[in-house]
């Protein structure tokens, strides 16, 4: 099976860790009954939302992952990826702000120790 994770079709470093979440989209009449306290509403759709890692990314691997997360010019694009159920998907999603951890600034080992993002289906 094909691990690999690609964004617009091209392939991005293998990620530490990937967290799934799939999160409800409810109606406007959403609330809670004043008379029984039970929830009420429907759900209108479900979307996917991904917590992403990477460790020891080179610096060429961080700008590629930045061409995507980190442009203007690029507010969303297709995240092609494995799910918790182990089924290969393609969603249209857009980043929210990335953090990043530096290793050293010493220009023998500079490189990123994590880089983390949400990837939240648009």
């Amino acid at each position: 099976m094909d691990k690999k994770v690609y964004f617009n079709g091209i392939e991005m470093p293998t990620p530490a860790s990937i967290e799934y979440s799939n999160n409800k989209l409810w109606s406007q009449n959403t609330g809670r009954s004043t008379a029984t306290g039970l929830n009420v509403g429907d759900i209108i759709t479900i979307k996917k939302k991904l917590v992403i890692s990477w460790t020891w990314l080179t610096g060429e691997q961080t700008e590629l992952l930045n061409s995507f997360i980190s442009n203007v010019n690029i507010p969303s694009f297709t995240v092609d990826i494995i799910d918790e159920a182990f089924v290969r998907h393609s969603y249209v999603m857009y980043a929210g702000t990335p953090i990043y951890k530096q290793y050293s600034w010493n220009e023998k080992f500079q490189l990123v120790q994590s880089l983390n993002v949400d990837l939240i289906e648009q």
